[in-house]
């Protein structure tokens, strides 16, 4: 569980709830434990810290310290109108860090706001002394809870930070109810993989240009190889499937080839597919998986095409339809035929005696 200089086994450390005291300069913040056995228990585990009111020199706030940052990126632009129109009327919560810099733990937004505004001073809310990183993380957790739901990747990253704090194996008891995501062993190893990712990646999950299953999937890969894929799948917009099909079909031709799944997305033939002006986006996502399958299996794709021929010369119609063994793996085919009528039927049967005749129908039962 969550710890500073305590033993592990005496502390819990979920919080649930942050409650704020304001008394004229001063103010205590209360980090409530979660799930309690008695409000006695509540009370000896209580964490108390008092802050004060200050005014601080922009200069003095360390905007580089993502220390207590869970976003991928600081979007103040819809902060900057409001703090213009009204000023800032929840002042950020800070952290000494040494000298006398300052670390941000709550209100990234607004102080960028306020530097964009031209700012010089900025009113705080600062903590007192040095006051465990662990503890700087749950107020950050818990300030951006109380507005909205994380996001996955929010609570990647906050797993990611919290988890050296944790005693081993106590993980998902104590990070699932202060992250909001199910206690789910599954659930708790992909939202932990995220990290890994580059951050445009990051932004592609919550963007939905990618799914988490597909995020998932590309963490085993290099960052080079991942963000091709990616840059890739932004163009195409296929679907979850499709997209999982492609990166195992890559990641299978790449180590049949012994090559970087990047050389084979950035090869020329799939760069002339991708540039194609002739095509639209769908065409393009089947050309380039077409062309993935036929590079992955060689002697299946020859078959394939073999066998489309074939049902060129035989001219079915559309009244009957011939399928061959699945992966051309055994000698059982299928013959579906449509009718609506009993002379269709026997329509239907005339063609087929017909095409039992055929040197092409012979060619395929006895070639394949």
């Amino acid at each position: 569980m969550l710890s500073d200089s305590e033993p592990v086994s005496n502390r819990m450390a979920c919080p649930l709830r942050m409650s704020v005291f304001l008394k004229e300069l001063k103010c205590y913040v209360f980090l409530f434990l979660l799930q309690p056995f008695t409000a006695e228990d509540a009370k000896s585990k209580e964490m108390k810290y008092e802050y004060e009111e200050k005014t601080v020199p922009l200069s003095k706030i360390d905007l580089r310290d993502t220390t207590c940052r869970l976003g991928i990126s600081i979007d103040a632009d819809s902060v900057v109108e409001s703090i213009e129109a009204v000023g800032l009327i929840n002042p950020p919560v800070l952290a000494g860090k040494g000298g006398s810099m300052y670390r941000i733990v709550c209100g990234f937004r607004r102080v960028k706001a306020c530097q964009i505004l031209g700012w010089p001073t900025i009113p705080a809310r600062v903590l007192p002394g040095v006051v465990p990183l662990p503890d700087l993380l749950k107020l950050a957790i818990l300030d951006n809870r109380a507005h909205r739901c994380l996001n996955v990747i929010e609570q990647a990253r906050g797993i990611h930070k919290l988890t050296a704090y944790i005693h081993p194996g106590n993980e998902i008891e104590v990070l699932a109810p202060l992250l909001g995501f199910p206690p789910n062993k599954k659930v708790f190893t992909k939202i932990s993989t995220l990290v890994e990712l580059p951050d445009e990646i990051q932004a592609g999950i919550l963007d939905e240009t990618i799914s988490l299953e597909v995020a998932v999937d590309l963490c085993k890969f290099t960052c080079m190889d991942a963000i091709s894929f990616f840059d890739l799948f932004k163009k195409l917009k296929l679907s979850r499937n499709k997209q999982r099909e492609i990166i195992a079909l890559v990641g299978e031709i790449a180590v049949r080839e012994g090559i970087w799944p990047a050389e084979i997305l950035q090869c020329q033939q799939v760069s002339d597919i991708m540039e194609n002006p002739d095509l639209n986006r769908n065409e393009k996502g089947s050309k380039l998986r077409a062309y993935l399958k036929q590079r992955r299996f060689p002697e299946l794709a020859r078959a394939e095409e073999t066998f489309r021929e074939s049902l060129k010369e035989l001219k079915l119609g559309s009244h009957l339809h011939l399928t061959p063994p699945p992966y051309f793996e055994g000698d059982t085919y299928s013959l579906r035929m449509t009718f609506k009528s009993l002379e269709d039927f026997n329509r239907c049967r005339r063609d087929l005696e017909a095409i039992s005749k055929k040197a092409a129908f012979r060619k395929i039962l006895t070639d394949f």
